[in-house]
């Protein structure tokens, strides 16, 4: 609660204006911690941003380590009318001779459609009032009068297992089909339903036969490839994670599936990086390069609230510039992603005619461009690119993932592919930064880092600041007080001794 003062009664000083005088210089110790707190905040957050920009360019150069991700193949049909094929795994086979012997074909079930009763078609728990008997392909079914239509389906569906045939009641009609995959255990692919007895309210006249419709056995889809024969219940076969679908059979005249690389697929991943490199390398040159203007300092709240808003954007604008001006480790973690994509890769199987970016078409500035002012901008020779992608696409593999077990550093450095090299010098930027500012995702005020500590240092050197002026800005107070109250008691001897001279 605020403290309500009355002052200035005795002497008509503005005590109140020469407290708030007298306290500015007071409190010129505190206004700098003030000013010092939310250069430090800016500074973090500055380098926070600066990791979370290194942790997405490490993302991004993870996908490259891994070969599988240059692996990506592409299979094209010499007839796509005979067999289609697509890309489901990983093809290790560069062709494949397809003949197709037999197309899978779905059986085609005997069946009976019996028109029931409107009551009963309304009422499936009714009682069909009548008992006969039903044999369904020669097993005998008794049927009571008290039966409903819901237990006849249950009686047939019981004695399935021996007549080979199930019921189901579908839309008002009792359908009877053949199970599935008995077809070929029927008599000519058919059966036949007899009643004995008033059937009729079953959909069957009284002491008749009803034969089912002539059903047909499927068949497997049968497909030798590369001199294998394959069979499936369907059209669709995978092999050696190619997808066949077959269409039409050519027996006697195969015809040929080739896989390559997808040559899109890997172009583009690597382009996707190097534009994600361009333009990350291109904020943290920004950052890192920005002019410091020392002489603009963070605006108190006081000094905000006189000054018009346009104003104060500008002047912390002038004083956030350039707080990671020249960084150390940003500087170097620059320049080791330059040498990592200039150093020529060694090793066992590394073919020296592609043992660096450039002989892939990825490279510095083209001619009459200045190296200096691109700051180790990256530009792709898309023909060279896509011609090293499509006639040798392992060594571009291998200059990307190659993997070292070298307990060297040395030699481990050297061996190792371009992209473990960015993530390893990507990952040590990112460790140095957050051991500075604290991790890219955190929202922590305070933290373990060295900005956390200096922070949390000056705000408690604040806190006892605010205490300790309190009790100044308190003692002047009473000082005044004390003063007003002498004041009060010289006028009032005075005044007694003019009453008493008037007198």
């Amino acid at each position: 609660m605020a403290t309500i003062r009355f002052t200035g009664l005795a002497s008509g000083l503005d005590t109140e204006k020469m407290v708030k005088e007298m306290m500015k210089a007071r409190k010129e110790p505190m206004n700098r911690l003030l000013r010092e707190k939310q250069t430090l905040e800016w500074k973090r957050d500055s380098y926070r941003e600066m990791n979370s920009l290194l942790l997405e360019l490490r993302t991004s150069v993870d996908s490259l380590r891994f070969s599988g991700n240059f692996n990506k193949k592409q299979a094209s049909s010499e007839n796509d009318n005979i067999a289609s094929v697509n890309v489901v795994g990983t093809p290790k086979l560069s062709s494949y001779a397809v003949e197709v012997k037999q197309l899978a074909q779905a059986e085609m079930p005997a069946a009976v459609a019996l028109t029931i009763d409107p009551s009963l078609k309304n009422n499936t728990k009714a009682e069909i009032g009548s008992a006969f008997t039903l044999t369904v392909n020669g097993q005998a079914i008794q049927v009571e009068a008290k039966d409903s239509i819901e237990s006849v389906v249950s009686k047939i569906n019981a004695k399935t297992s021996a007549s080979n045939v199930q019921a189901t009641l579908v839309d008002g009609q009792l359908h009877l089909t053949s199970a599935s995959g008995k077809v070929g255990s029927l008599t000519n692919q058919e059966f036949s339903i007899t009643t004995t007895g008033d059937s009729s309210r079953l959909g069957i006249a009284a002491d008749s036969t009803v034969t089912s419709t002539t059903g047909s056995v499927g068949q497997k889809s049968k497909v030798v490839i590369n001199g294998i024969e394959h069979e499936g219940t369907t059209n669709k076969i995978t092999f050696d994670g190619v997808e066949f679908t077959l269409k039409q059979k050519n027996v006697g005249s195969a015809i040929n599936v080739s896989n390559k690389v997808d040559e899109d697929a890997v172009f583009n991943t690597i382009k996707d990086f190097v534009n994600k490199y361009n333009d990350i390398i291109a904020k943290i040159n920004k950052e890192i390069s920005e002019p410091r203007f020392r002489s603009y300092k963070p605006l108190l709240d006081e000094e905000k609230e006189a000054l018009p808003d346009k104003t104060v954007d500008k002047m912390e604008e002038m004083a956030k510039s350039g707080l990671l001006l020249r960084e150390s480790t940003l500087k170097s973690a620059l320049d080791e992603m330059r040498r990592a994509f200039s150093t020529a890769i060694s090793g066992t199987g590394v073919n020296a005619a592609f043992d660096t970016m450039t002989e892939i078409g990825i490279g510095g500035p083209p001619f009459g461009k200045n190296a200096y002012q691109e700051n180790g901008k990256l530009y792709i020779d898309e023909k060279k690119l896509r011609s090293a992608i499509r006639n040798n696409g392992a060594e571009v593999t291998k200059l990307f993932t190659n993997f070292s077990d070298s307990t060297n550093p040395a030699t481990k450095y050297k061996e190792s592919g371009i992209a473990e090299r960015l993530y390893s010098e990507l990952s040590k930027a990112i460790d140095k930064v957050t051991g500075q500012a604290g991790s890219a995702t955190s929202t922590a005020a305070y933290d373990e880092s060295y900005l956390g500590k200096k922070l949390k240092e000056t705000n408690d050197e604040i806190d006892r600041w605010e205490d300790r002026l309190k009790d100044i800005e308190n003692r002047y107070y009473k000082q005044f007080a004390t003063m007003e109250k002498l004041m009060a008691k010289s006028q009032s001897q005075s005044s007694w001794f003019a009453k008493m001279s008037g007198q």
